[in-house]
Parts: C-alpha cells; sequence; structure tokens
C-alpha cells in the first residue's frame, strides 16, 4: 500500500519538528517539581531540628529547677544541723585541750615533799617559785637570771644557810632527790651584819638555787617535732604557773633517807660553791 500525509501542504514542513519539542519541556517540568520538593524537605527537616532543639532546652530548664529547689531544701536542712556540728567541733577542742594538760601535768606535789625532806633543817628557804618554763607560759616571775636558761619545769629556791658548806650539802642533797637532773646555784653571798636573818652565826650566806627537772613528761609533750623545732611556735595549751610565794619562810625537814644524807654531808664537806655554778 501507499502512504498518504493527509496534513495540508502548509503544515507538512513542521511537522517533523514537532516530537522533538515535547520532551524538552517535559524534562524542565520534571526538574522543577524535584526543586519544590527538595525545598519542602528542608523545610521539613528544619522544623523538627527547631522542635527538638526547644524540648531539649525546657527539658534542661525543667533539671536546672528540680536541682535549684534540692540545692536549696539541703541548705536549709544543713543550716538546721549547725548548731550540732558547731557543738561538735568545740567539744572535740575541749577533749584536744584536756588532753594537752593532761600531758603537760607535772607531780608538783612529789617534787615539793621530795625536796622538804632533802632540805638540811639548819637551812632556811625565804621563798619557793615553781614553774614549767615552757614557752607560752608567763614565767614565775623569781628575777633568778639562771631560771631562763632552760626551758623545763623548775623549782627556785632562795634563802640563807649557816654557813658556805651547808649552802654545798644543800645542793648536793637536792641533786639526788628523784627526777632532778640539774642544780644550779644563782649566788651564796654573806649578808651585812646588821642585817636580821634567819639563820644563825655569824653573817649567814643567802643563796639562790634553781632545781630543774629536765626529763619530765610534760617537757616531753609540750616539746615539738625535730624537723619542726626551729620554726614551731609557742603552745597553744595554757600551762598555769604552779607555785608562787614570796617572802614566806619555811624550815626543811631533814632527808628521810640516811645514806643520802650521809652522802650529801661527804659531798658538801668538799664542794666549794661560786656564783653561778651547776650540779650536773
Amino acid at each position: 500500500m501507499r502512504a498518504v500525509n493527509l496534513l495540508p501542504p502548509d503544515l507538512r514542513g513542521a511537522a517533523p519538528a514537532a516530537p522533538s519539542a515535547r520532551p524538552e519541556r517535559e524534562r524542565v517540568e520534571g526538574i522543577g517539581a524535584y526543586v519544590v520538593l527538595g525545598a519542602l524537605a528542608l523545610c521539613v527537616a528544619l522544623l523538627a531540628v527547631y522542635v527538638l532543639a526547644t524540648n531539649t532546652v525546657e527539658q534542661k530548664q525543667a533539671d536546672l529547677t528540680n536541682v535549684t529547689a534540692q540545692a536549696d531544701t539541703a541548705v536549709k536542712a544543713a543550716a538546721k544541723l549547725k548548731p550540732y556540728a558547731d557543738f561538735e567541733a568545740m567539744a572535740l577542742a575541749r577533749v584536744e585541750t584536756v588532753r594537752g594538760l593532761a600531758a603537760a601535768r607535772f607531780e608538783w606535789e612529789q617534787a615539793l615533799r621530795d625536796l622538804s625532806r632533802a632540805v638540811p633543817g639548819d637551812v632556811k628557804l625565804e621563798s619557793l617559785n615553781g614553774d614549767m618554763g615552757l614557752p607560752g607560759t608567763g614565767g614565775s616571775g623569781t628575777g633568778d637570771p639562771l631560771r631562763g636558761s632552760i626551758q623545763a619545769p623548775a623549782i627556785s629556791l632562795g634563802g640563807c644557810a649557816p654557813s658556805q658548806p651547808s649552802v654545798a650539802r644543800l645542793m648536793a642533797r637536792l641533786r639526788a632527790v628523784d627526777g632532778v637532773t640539774r642544780v644550779s646555784l644563782s649566788k651564796s653571798e654573806k649578808g651585812e651584819s646588821d642585817n636580821e636573818s634567819a639563820c644563825t652565826g655569824s653573817n649567814p650566806p643567802e643563796f639562790s638555787v634553781v632545781v630543774f627537772f629536765e626529763r619530765s613528761a610534760a617537757l616531753a609533750a609540750f616539746a615539738p617535732p625535730a624537723k619542726d623545732a626551729a620554726s614551731a611556735s609557742a603552745s597553744a595549751v595554757p600551762v598555769p604557773t604552779a607555785i608562787e610565794g614570796e617572802e614566806s619562810t619555811t624550815e626543811g625537814g631533814e632527808s628521810a633517807s640516811t645514806g643520802n644524807s650521809a652522802q650529801a654531808e661527804a659531798d658538801g664537806a668538799e664542794s666549794t660553791t661560786t656564783s653561778g655554778a651547776d650540779t650536773p
């Protein structure tokens, strides 16, 4: 059969171009649809991000409010319990103070009893002072220049004796007292002839003696550690002066130990008294 073209002659020349124009228009319309869909997807994603961020911020704010309320409640509870904590701290501080005082306790009663037995009967005491001699104390106020040379418990004796050998015998007997580590003689001078004295004899010498107890447990309790000895400050535990008696005339009793008395008399006969002499 023979093909017949039914189009008018004026349209026969444009007919071949029609099939190629239609696919280009379809491609343009398809790209525009994809752009619109992409824009919509981006808007949906941004909206989702905004919603999630808003929810997260609100949750964090709620958590902060809860934590703040809990903190306020804890502060109020701690304020109510603060008096109990203060009382516990005060109790612990007092316990430490009592322990320090107990550790620094010195047996003054025993020391004075032993000294009263060691002092010969012909020696008269006009002053007797005892103190701890540790940092933080005000000192005994005896005025003896040898008292401040050693920081240790000590007893200062002042009085008169019939003679210089009696002073030497007194020092020897004091050195034999339990716990005594050093007996220092500050002075032993004969008084004026016209001055009244409790001792008998011609111009009886007046003496000043310091008895040290350097091995006392109280001294070890207050001593600072060796590494901090250079920078150690004064002790914070108050140590009261044990004895402060001035111008009190007492007579020393005879020693209860016969052996110590005989040894003291033998030592006293050979001793010489010089100012500032020590009996180690």
